[in-house]
């Protein structure tokens, strides 16, 4: 069972698009992670251990700005890594559904720029928040982690080339993208001055803004795509030369014939002109052959 399971993962990682990929590799970061809490929380006494927290400030944004630089990889890796179930689902559920919408509105390099540019920025938001906000001690390290800022990135994005974009949703029924990203928008500027998770909204109207200032700039003709230098679009695979070796052809015989006779012709003429010591040794050869 569990070598199907693990065939499976495969093969989506492979055939999968970008998306299918980054989803399933939250999936497998969420079960590492968590089967690392689980580890040091019963190892330390129901609570989870010190060991534990530093490898969570080695793959997320730090409110220690030395930590992001000795670190660097963590302002991509913070985006995969998840704590909360519900965290992950709601997060996934999202990205699933606005990748599509914005890979048809502008394609999918657009999207994967928006997406991780997204969550940088939610990242720097979350860092500016550290310092603004008088109850995040500056002798206690606070961590963000999660993909809300990239995937809050891709729907601000699809709001502004599309506001009137109809979807449906469950009870509520169809409702256009703009008034999803308002919802969503007042929020994370409701709860981003309460003591509860500020980093985190601070960190999503990061990502909200990343999103509408790349299409607002795009629309104006400058391009953000800070990883230009890398394609996200599946290459196509090079045309393959095939040479077909065909079978020699047959020469009819009595063409044969009619090329040794003017062949012929021309060594006699050339023994007649100059002599039969002119003839090379290919040319006696061939005068013999056809003497016998």
């Amino acid at each position: 069972m569990f070598q199907e399971i693990w065939e499976d993962i495969r093969y989506q990682i492979r055939t999968g698009n970008i998306w299918t990929r980054v989803i399933v590799l939250c999936v497998i970061v969420f079960l590492i992670v968590n089967l690392l809490k689980s580890y040091f929380t019963f190892t330390n006494g129901g609570i989870p251990s010190e060991e534990y927290r530093s490898i969570l400030e080695k793959i997320s944004i730090s409110s220690y700005w030395w930590n992001n630089i000795k670190f660097p990889w963590v302002w991509l890796t913070h985006i995969f890594v998840h704590e909360g179930f519900f965290h992950l689902l709601w997060n996934m559920i999202f990205l699933y559904w606005v990748s599509q919408i914005v890979d048809d509105l502008i394609g999918k390099n657009h999207s994967v720029y928006i997406f991780f540019e997204g969550a940088i920025v939610g990242g720097l938001f979350f860092l500016l928040s550290t310092m603004l906000l008088p109850w995040y001690s500056s002798s206690f390290s606070n961590i963000a982690f999660g993909a809300s800022a990239a995937v809050t990135a891709l729907l601000f994005a699809a709001a502004t080339i599309a506001p009137d974009y109809n979807i449906r949703l469950l009870i509520i029924g169809n409702i256009s993208l703009k008034y999803v990203a308002l919802a969503i928008l007042l929020l994370d500027l409701l709860f981003a001055f309460q003591n509860s998770n500020s980093g985190g909204h601070f960190a999503h109207i990061g990502g909200a803004f990343m999103g509408w200032l790349y299409i607002y700039l795009l629309r104006s003709g400058v391009k953000m795509n800070f990883l230009q230098n890398f394609s996200f679009e599946p290459k196509p695979k090079p045309k393959k030369t095939i040479v077909r070796r065909m079978p020699p052809r047959e020469i009819p015989k009595q063409k044969i014939e009619i090329l040794e006779e003017d062949e012929l012709d021309r060594i006699l003429d050339k023994i007649k002109s100059k002599g039969i010591q002119s003839l090379s040794a290919s040319e006696k050869e061939f005068l013999d052959r056809k003497s016998k």
